[in-house]
């Protein structure tokens, strides 16, 4: 194994370490409110919701609104599952809301509910973009084997944001990924496919930006982008933004 090798396997672990911390912080900040305080051990209920790929054959857009909660999205390769949905949700919540429901209409499968933990399997059948929102708490998304992706947009107005792909993702055409919060941290770490051109460009107008591109080609302090980027066959194009936080990312 080269030295190159061992630097990146080594990065990616450390860094996977920062976003488990950074995610954990957030989601305990959000466990810890009024609105959800696991500390006074209130009741809680569980629902599952899932589906199989059938004879779907075009792109699925998974869109998620929660207003206070956690939403954690992973991959699996398993060709005849399109979603595996686990909803947490306290029992205070469910007397004034109801039960959380899941639909598929029109290719899009949607959750909209106030305050909810949420965790959220995809498998390898079909291709996926993701319009993730969440008011107040955190987003976690690993695309990882078995994961199709194009589009990603994941917001959160008071929040932590993570994402983590490897190079075993399957990208659709020009993909953009757009991580956005007012106030709170992104953490991203992206290992590009072969042959696939990267931009990566981030913003903050009161924190810091931390990116690390090596080989890359240094447009702006924060905006990196490699020397194939204009030229590749396809794209993907990160951007990151918070009001008030800060932004750490690796690619490769």
């Amino acid at each position: 194994m080269s030295n190159y090798q061992r630097n990146t396997s080594m990065v990616v672990c450390i860094f996977a370490v920062l976003i488990i911390g950074a995610i954990s912080v957030g989601l305990i900040s959000f466990y810890g409110t009024n609105t959800w305080n696991w500390n006074n051990n209130q009741p809680t209920t569980d629902f599952s919701f899932e589906a199989d790929v059938g004879t779907i054959n075009e792109t699925v857009t998974l869109d998620i609104d929660i207003t206070t909660g956690g939403v954690a999205i992973t991959f699996v390769d398993n060709e005849s599952l399109l979603y595996k949905i686990d909803v947490e949700v306290l029992n205070t919540t469910l007397e004034t809301e109801g039960n959380p429901t899941v639909t598929f209409t029109s290719n899009t499968i949607g959750l909209a509910y106030p305050t909810a933990g949420v965790n959220i399997t995809l498998g390898s059948g079909v291709n996926y973009t993701l319009d993730v929102d969440v008011t107040t708490g955190a987003i976690a998304v690993v695309l990882g084997l078995g994961a199709h992706v194009g589009d990603v947009s994941l917001d959160t107005t008071t929040g932590a944001i993570s994402l983590i792909m490897t190079d075993d993702v399957v990208l659709l055409g020009n993909a953009t990924f757009n991580l956005v919060t007012t106030t709170g941290a992104i953490d991203i770490l992206v290992d590009y496919p072969t042959g696939i051109g990267g931009s990566i460009e981030c913003s903050v107008v009161t924190g810091s930006v931390d990116i690390t591109a090596i080989g890359w080609t240094e447009i702006t302090a924060n905006h990196y982008e490699t020397s194939d980027y204009d030229t590749a066959s396809q794209t993907l194009t990160i951007i990151g933004q918070t009001t008030t936080g800060g932004i750490d990312a690796i690619v490769t």
